[in-house]
């Protein structure tokens, strides 16, 4: 059920990994690559920020996690 977080740094800079679906929010310095069987109140709390914060940073994955893929990355941090 878990995946890696990813934080990438490239001469103080932060590089989003890929794939990632439109509406992030700019910014993210932590990613989560969702595995199946994940949902988004389990990876917002794993990582201390509100389901709220998660749905707003991540606006793809609709007000429900209807649409979290598995496979893409995740903002978990900003």
């Amino acid at each position: 059920m878990w995946s890696k977080v990813t934080t990438a740094t490239t001469s103080g800079t932060i590089t989003t990994p890929t794939p990632t679906q439109t509406g992030m929010v700019s910014g993210c310095t932590t990613f989560y690559e969702a595995v199946r069987g994940d949902g988004c109140y389990t990876i917002a709390t794993s990582y201390g920020i509100t389901l709220d914060e998660f749905y707003e940073w991540n606006a793809a994955v609709g007000d429900d996690c209807s649409r979290l893929w598995p496979d893409y990355y995740y903002c978990v941090g900003i």
